[in-house]
């Protein structure tokens, strides 16, 4: 068994390997991948902050200390730290300038201020060497931690075949293992080449470490309990551990805690299997009975649950400590330095409409698997009813009140990441449809697996903050995105409309000449990624590590700067 998750974490990771972009995308990777670097070099989490003009910062709050605290969880640069060491080390061996040369794409990037340059090509012929070395330096790190999305993801197929396998290995009584690897084995390939899994491996966004980590809290309790007529057991250390597991995924982003309650569900699901020794025949039985049964449990379930909510306390106390340390108060957190704060403001409809149906943010859209989800879910039920139960409470868990943040898109990214962790669940139930592999459902999932690779591998052929920088923030460069406004919306008389030239000059423009806000890149089709990677792609543009090397040895890589 450990042979073969070590094939697919092997398998999952060439692939995501073979279409890494090589560098950091947005500031809030840069961000991160500062407190990686603070912990490496000076064991402390202040940082240097992102500044706009006016010195506002990004994602960062100033502490009582004076120094810059990032808003995100630190497990996900704490992890990175052996990656950043392996790029301080290859610094030391690549010249600076070399290093620059190979790696300073032409792309948008967020490094610290005084390494930045206008024309890094110039730069490096006119800058001082301490400071094209210095730069050089810096992008080697930052490759190296590029590459730690890869390792996530990968890590998370691995886990999810064995999820897969020993849930279905333990419920296959008549079936041999080999189909319960089998069925593991398609589940995973759907969720690793079918979901946004696949382009968020290239980034260095906390949300799939975090997702790995509750899929390994579920994964452990599914271990801990095992059901049985005549001795059903708990293995308390298993219990223990999944509970340390969802505490590091609240470590890795704090709004896993949406997903506690159906982890706590799946919980008191297995206690009751365990207590009847079929669940739906329990379900089925009058409430009265089923609460008794919950009501009442023996000392070793209560036990384990609170060896399960050992780890999540001792998590809370450390957090109030470090908001207490850093900003005087134990409730107190980075978050509230940021404008836009801690809203759910988006009308709920509003969201969910977003995550469904919108061309820019629709799940199903850029995860396609999902249908098979869908499809499989009845048969997924009766195998496992507790684990379905389960899952659809955590989607529901993560998407509504996603539905209702105040950024419930995302932000500038390949499809709705704040509902990433959703997919892993709605993929699960995968393992219900191709249980029965007859001839229509073999090419059904060929079919719609094979649709939703080529989504994600179109999703990895561009930069998404290179995307939004052409059509969004170069009003006067082409490409440009009209946005869809009516003549009434004109009303010259009241209203002036221009856009700032190269040369800072104020130029007046037509109302139909306006580049798109950024919402029209979630709701008006045209504007989205998908007719513009297509028009980048033909304009010369590639996010591919290997494909930009080529080019650059070539001297034929356009540039966004």
């Amino acid at each position: 068994m450990l042979r073969s998750a070590l094939i697919v974490f092997f398998s999952f990771l060439a692939l995501y390997l073979a279409t890494a972009g090589g560098h950091l995308y947005s500031p809030d990777e840069e961000i991160m991948f500062r407190v990686t670097e603070s912990l490496a070099v000076r064991g402390s989490l202040a940082i240097e902050p992102i500044t706009d003009a006016g010195g506002g910062t990004f994602a960062t709050r100033r502490g009582r200390n004076g120094g810059e605290y990032a808003q995100y969880g630190i497990l996900n640069s704490l992890l990175a730290v052996p990656l950043y060491y392996a790029g301080e080390m290859a610094a030391r061996f690549v010249p600076g300038r070399t290093a620059a040369r190979a790696l300073d794409f032409e792309t948008v990037n967020y490094l610290p201020a005084r390494l930045e340059f206008e024309n890094p090509d110039a730069a490096l012929k006119s800058y001082p060497p301490e400071i094209a070395n210095a730069r050089g330096a810096a992008l080697v790190k930052r490759f190296a931690v590029s590459f730690f999305g890869a390792f996530v993801a990968a890590a998370t197929c691995a886990l999810l075949w064995r999820f897969i396998f020993v849930l279905y290995r333990a419920r296959l009584a008549e079936e041999s293992k080999k189909d319960a690897a089998r069925i593991a084995a398609l589940a995973v390939i759907a969720y690793g080449a079918g979901t946004m899994a696949w382009p968020h491996a290239r980034t260095f966004f906390s949300e799939p470490l975090a997702a790995f980590f509750v899929l390994l809290a579920f994964h452990w309790l599914n271990r801990a309990f095992t059901p049985s007529a005549t001795a059903p057991r708990t293995r308390p250390g298993l219990v223990f551990a999944s509970g340390a597991a969802f505490a590091l995924a609240l470590a890795a982003r704090l709004d896993s805690l949406f997903v506690l309650p159906a982890l706590a569900l799946f919980f008191a699901l297995r206690y009751v299997e365990i207590r009847t020794g079929d669940l739906r025949t329990a379900l089925d039985a009058p409430l009265r009975k089923t609460a008794v049964c919950l009501m009442t449990p023996p000392l070793r379930i209560i036990a384990a649950a609170l060896l399960f909510a050992l780890p999540l306390v001792i998590f809370f106390v450390f957090q109030l400590i470090m908001n207490y340390l850093m900003y005087g108060a134990f409730l107190s957190s980075a978050y509230a330095d940021q404008p836009e704060g801690i809203q759910f403001t988006t009308p709920l409809l509003a969201g969910l409409y977003g995550f469904l149906f919108s061309a820019g943010k629709s799940a199903l859209l850029f995860s396609p698997v999902i249908v098979l989800g869908l499809l499989g879910f009845k048969r997924f039920w009766r195998r496992d009813p507790a684990l379905a139960v389960s899952s659809v409470a955590a989607i529901l868990l993560i998407v509504l009140p996603h539905s209702m943040w105040q950024n419930w898109s995302g932000g500038w990214c390949w499809g709705p990441r704040h509902i990433f962790m959703a997919h892993m669940f709605a993929v699960l139930p995968v393992a219900g449809f191709v249980e029965d592999f007859i001839r229509a459902r073999r090419a059904g999932y060929a079919l719609i697996v094979a649709v939703a690779a080529g989504v994600q591998l179109y999703g990895c052929s561009q930069n998404f903050i290179d995307f939004y920088y052409l059509y969004y923030q170069t009003p006067w460069k082409a490409p440009q995105a009209a946005a869809l406004y009516s003549p009434q919306d004109a009303v010259t008389r009241v209203t002036r409309i221009g856009q700032m030239t190269p040369q800072d000059n104020w130029s007046p423009i037509s109302i139909f000449q306006l580049t798109a806000p950024i919402n029209d890149s979630v709701y008006v089709p045209q504007n989205t990624q998908w007719p513009r990677y297509a028009e980048m792609w033909k304009l010369g543009y590639r996010d591919n590590l290997w494909l930009r090397l080529l080019a650059r040895a070539h001297d034929d890589e356009p540039g966004v700067k």
